[in-house]
């Protein structure tokens, strides 16, 4: 009878663990994961911004020497 009720603890235990995993993971995907995919977006931004004013002033200096 005994193992039977270490049987019925250590289960319980393990749903309960399973449960805080279960939790842990929700967190990550609708906390963490949002936050993170913003950085990932603005730093995209970032640097669209940043390749299109190399590529102005590439245009600028190729214009400056075809006029010259």
């Amino acid at each position: 009878m005994k193992d039977v009720n270490e049987l019925n603890v250590e289960i319980e235990r393990v749903k309960g663990d399973i449960k805080l995993i279960q939790q842990s993971l929700h967190n990550i995907e609708h906390n963490h994961l949002v936050h993170l995919q913003a950085s990932i977006d603005k730093t995209k931004r970032i640097l669209w911004t940043v390749g299109f004013m190399i590529f102005g002033q590439l245009v600028l200096v190729l214009k400056s020497f075809l006029i010259s």
